[in-house]
């Protein structure tokens, strides 16, 4: 794989597709037209005119007029890090919009007729959408647990990225196991670890053996192994208070972990 193939494909993880890395790459080593371009990179030139238009969009590229006529020019590869702060900042506007229409639209899901609602989830994807509902958390949140998020969904960066959003939101996480010995060194993110307490409990005294997240109306049950991972959202009133006072009770019992 030479140099350009490999140019490609990390450009593609940025949603460039291959033959607009390809216009781009060929574009930063000189300016070139539209027709030039096609040759060098063998994509149509029909093609050539709709890609290098989006990639004007992008402000990748651009145009320059000189006595020889007019070619296209590659601008500053630093024009990807402003497209990605662009990106960040709809994003970041799109999740605050989001969150303040959330418990509105959470309140029309719900079928008052059936106020026991039982929802599955499979796959890392699916215990993710789980763990995006405690981003919710009224409160203090509850875990019965002897598993991290990474443990769960196997990917470090989003566990890292759901403790960066709990410490945003403010709320509490304090959570039993039965592990001797552990210690709160799962993550460097003080903030959160500010947030975060835990207590042990003796196996023989209260075998914790499926995480167990409890929040607002919700009892949230993991379960994995090997590559196997489903989990089940019950969401109700009654419920979710009994499992808060049957964690509360445990917890005025349990070792301290300082």
């Amino acid at each position: 794989m030479n140099n350009k193939q490999r140019l490609q494909e990390q450009l593609a993880k940025l949603n460039i597709s291959n033959d607009e890395a390809k216009l781009y790459i060929e574009l930063l080593e000189k300016p070139n037209t539209h027709l030039q371009l096609a040759r060098a990179t063998g994509v149509n030139r029909t093609k050539v005119y709709r890609l290098i238009e989006q990639l004007e969009k992008r402000g990748l590229v651009s145009r320059r007029t000189d006595d020889r006529g007019t070619f296209l020019v590659a601008n500053d590869p630093n024009a990807l890090e402003i497209s990605l702060v662009v990106q960040e900042e709809k994003l970041r506007y799109q999740r605050n919009i989001l969150s303040d229409i959330i418990p509105s639209l959470r309140s029309h899901f719900k079928d008052p007729k059936n106020p026991f609602t039982i929802q599955t989830y499979e796959g890392p994807e699916g215990l993710r959408q789980m763990q995006w509902h405690e981003l919710q958390t009224k409160g203090d949140l509850l875990v019965f647990g002897n598993s991290t998020i990474e443990d769960m969904v196997a990917d470090h960066y989003w566990a890292e990225k759901m403790r960066c959003r709990t410490a945003e939101r403010g709320y509490r996480t304090r959570e039993i196991y039965n592990e001797p010995n552990r210690l709160p060194d799962f993550t460097s993110n003080q903030e959160f670890l500010a947030l975060y307490e835990a207590r042990r409990v003796p196996e023989e005294s209260l075998p914790v053996a499926t995480p167990m997240v409890i929040y607002n109306n919700t009892v949230a049950i993991y379960q994995f192994t090997g590559e196997k991972r489903v989990g089940v959202e019950i969401v109700n009133e009654g419920f979710a208070r009994t499992m808060r006072s049957i964690f509360e009770l445990y917890w005025q019992s349990a070792e301290k972990i300082e």
